[in-house]
C-alpha cells in the first residue's frame, strides 16, 4: 500500500513497531534524532492509488534513539527501551491519547534494557496480583520492575543465570506461570547449541 519514511529519512535496520488502538508507534536505533513516530493505521483503509508515501500523525521527541518499544495495551503506557535516556532503561510514556504522548518517568536503576514485556500481572505470585510488571531483559539479568505507579517505578527482582552471554529477549506463557528467555551470544561464548531458558 505504501511506506512511511523514518523520522530522519535514513534507512535503518534497527526499527521496532508496536500498536495501540488504531495507531502504530515506531522507534529506531542508530538513526540520529528519530524519536518515536505515531502512525494512524486508519490511513491504510483509504489508499486509492498504491503505493503512496504516508506521513506520521504525530511525533514524540523525548529521546533520539531507542532499540525497542513496549506497550501495555491494558494501561495505555509505552516503554522505550535501549534509548539514549534513562541510562538505557525504561523510558515511560503515556500514550492513552495516542497523538499526544507524554513523558511519565524513567527506570534507570539497572541500566540498559534490551527488550521487555510489560503486563498486568495475573501469574502465581499473589503479592503482585493486579500490578503492572515489566520483565526486562537487561544484557546479563532478568529484571522485574513494578510500574503500577508509572511515575515511581520500583525494582522487584534482578536475577542472573549461569552461562549468560547477552540477555536478549523473552516472553511469558499465556497463563503467566512461566517465562521463556533467550540469550543472544551464549552459543558463541560457551560453545553449546541454542537454549531457551525457562523460568
Amino acid at each position: 500500500l505504501g511506506s512511511l519514511a523514518g523520522a530522519t529519512g535514513s534507512n535503518n535496520a534497527w526499527r521496532d513497531v508496536k500498536t495501540y488502538g488504531d495507531y502504530a508507534f515506531i522507534v529506531a536505533d542508530y538513526a540520529g534524532e528519530h524519536g518515536m513516530q505515531i502512525f494512524d493505521l486508519k490511513n491504510l483503509l483509504t489508499v486509492v492509488d498504491p503505493p503512496v508515501e504516508f506521513t506520521a500523525a504525530s511525533h514524540y521527541d523525548g529521546f533520539d534513539r531507542a532499540h525497542n518499544i513496549v506497550i501495555n495495551e491494558e494501561t495505555g503506557i509505552a516503554y522505550a527501551v535501549g534509548s539514549d535516556t534513562c541510562a538505557g532503561g525504561l523510558h515511560i510514556i503515556d500514550i492513552s491519547t495516542p497523538t499526544s504522548p507524554t513523558f511519565v518517568s524513567c527506570f534507570s536503576q539497572d541500566g540498559y534494557t534490551h527488550d521487555a514485556q510489560c503486563v498486568t500481572y495475573t501469574g502465581p505470585d499473589a503479592d503482585h496480583a493486579g500490578s503492572e510488571i515489566c520483565f526486562g531483559y537487561n544484557t546479563d539479568t532478568l529484571t522485574l520492575i513494578d510500574v503500577t505507579d508509572s511515575a515511581a517505578p520500583a525494582q522487584v527482582a534482578r536475577q542472573g543465570y549461569a552461562g549468560s552471554g547477552f540477555t536478549h529477549q523473552g516472553w511469558l506463557t499465556e497463563d503467566q506461570d512461566y517465562l521463556l528467555l533467550n540469550d543472544e551470544t551464549d552459543e558463541q561464548t560457551f560453545g553449546h547449541n541454542t537454549k531457551t531458558y525457562v523460568w
